[in-house]
């Protein structure tokens, strides 16, 4: 494994690390962790970190669960799929039985882990108020209600509570069997020869109301289809943004560093040009030690030549 590789797994780790702390320790630990981050040369990964919040107490408990209970999670999660399954045969006229089902048996999935919730926030000596209880039940329904919302909670790293309604709401067991009642009514083949009087008139009627509850479903079925394509939106927005934050940050820091930078080639250039005077004047002083050195010289000359003129010669 690559050196990068090696050491953004041990990042990702460091991160699951923040999350399964208590809430208390959470942001003295992140805030160490982006230093650290930051020392190594990472700074894209510092700013991430540093970006991230405390979680809530009541995406905190989730957030064990996926850290602790994650056989049970899973469980729910696969409730979820099946009811989303029997959604949509219930849009097509089918499977009530298997709604009430699936929705039961989903129910039962975040009971449990409500409960297995409430004991490790008592066990971390936390209170376990029914506002917290709701919460949490409503952040294990979406997650069930929808996949994008499972990832969140499986990554166990929730920084707030999910809301079911911004995930999308189950059909209920009454609206299938109506799409089911509808669904049979299209079906039913037409009778050649119906007769007149009260039996046309009931025939009429019935047609009328399985039309009805057929208009029904489909409309329905188009909430559901906006519903989803609303939540597409949603979740491609808050991607962008949060794209767009992270290119922000990291745009601030390279800022930072490169005025940093340029504050200490500035110090730099200062220092030489300081040192470079210095030499100057180190430079102009030996010229003129070397100037004087010569007159000296020229003058210590003339005087030798004088002196040896002064000589009376040997006749």
């Amino acid at each position: 494994m690559r050196t990068r590789e090696v050491s953004k797994l041990a990042g990702e780790q460091a991160v699951d690390g923040l999350f399964r702390l208590a809430p208390e320790e959470f942001v003295a630990a992140r805030d160490d962790l982006a230093r650290r981050l930051k020392r190594e040369g990472d700074a894209a990964a510092a700013a991430e970190v540093k970006a991230l919040r405390r979680p809530s107490l009541s995406a905190w408990a989730v957030n064990q669960l996926a850290h602790g209970r994650a056989d049970e999670l899973e469980q729910l999660l696969a409730t979820g799929e099946r009811l989303r399954s029997a959604h949509q045969a219930a849009l097509a006229g089918e499977g009530a039985a298997e709604l009430r089902a699936a929705a039961r048996a989903e129910r039962e999935a975040v009971t449990s882990l409500v409960g297995a919730s409430l004991e490790v926030l008592r066990q971390a000596g936390h209170p376990t108020t029914d506002a917290t209880r709701d919460r949490v039940a409503a952040t294990l329904h979406a997650a069930a209600a929808d996949p994008a919302a499972a990832e969140l909670v499986r990554r166990g790293r929730l920084t707030h509570d999910l809301d079911p309604s911004g995930f999308g709401t189950p059909l209920s067991a009454d609206d299938a069997e109506a799409g089911q009642e509808a669904a049979g009514a299209a079906r039913a083949p037409r009778r050649r020869g119906a007769g007149t009087g009260p039996g046309r008139a009931r025939r009429q009627r019935s047609k009328a109301g399985a039309a009805d509850r057929e208009d029904r479903g489909k409309a329905a079925a188009k909430e559901d289809d906006d519903l989803a394509a609303a939540r597409a939106r949603r979740t491609a927005a808050v991607a962008a943004r949060d794209a767009a934050r992270k290119r922000a940050r990291l745009a601030a820091d390279q800022a930072v560093l490169a005025t940093r930078q340029a504050e200490r080639m500035g110090r730099l250039a200062d220092q030489a040009e300081r040192e470079a005077g210095r030499a100057r004047a180190t430079a102009a002083a030996a010229i003129e030690a070397a100037l004087a050195a010569r007159e000296r010289a020229a003058r210590a000359a003339k005087e030798l030549h004088e002196a040896e003129d002064r000589i009376p010669t040997d006749r």
